[in-house]
């Protein structure tokens, strides 16, 4: 620049507005440049702390997936508990519903060999009487007979 004008007051003004714009711009150039690295290492902390969250939260989503698997696999196990129990006293009931009809069954194949018994037992009895009264009345015969053999013998008609 050539010093002819400068001592012009407009220029001389310039000139210092110049400088003042020079001292201020490396002061922005500096503090810029501390900024930057502030700034910077304030991303890399909000970085690091949104990393560390995202990370929680796929550790969490994680188990929650977990969780739910383990609980719909204990549900299964606890509608098939219900459903075999439900199972197992139909067929406890079904049992015993078979066994009282064959227990039933028996008292009355009882009852009925038991009115059997009773009969041919009437029947040996009335048998046995008949008998009894057939050899009384063959015993009463040969009493009788006797008798008019010894009363024939008495009295001399034999």
């Amino acid at each position: 620049m050539s010093d002819e004008y400068a001592d012009d007051k407009k220029i001389q003004k310039i000139d210092s507005d110049v400088r003042n714009f020079e001292s201020e711009l490396k002061t922005t150039e500096t503090e810029l440049q501390g900024i930057e690295a502030r700034l910077d290492a304030e991303i890399e902390r909000k970085k690091s702390i949104a990393k560390s969250k995202k990370d929680a939260y796929e550790e969490l989503r994680s188990r929650l997936k977990d969780a739910e698997k383990s609980w719909k696999e204990a549900d299964k196990e606890y509608e098939k508990a219900k459903k075999n129990k439900k199972n197992e006293i139909k067929s406890l009931e079904k049992k015993a519903d078979k066994l009282r009809k064959r227990i039933k069954d028996a008292a009355k194949a009882r009852e009925k060999r038991i009115k059997e018994l009773e009969k041919e037992k009437e029947k040996l009895v009335e048998k046995a009487k008949k008998e009894k009264a057939k050899e009384m009345e063959r015993k009463k015969k040969e009493a009788v007979d006797k008798v008019e053999e010894q009363k024939r013998r008495e009295l001399g008609l034999d």
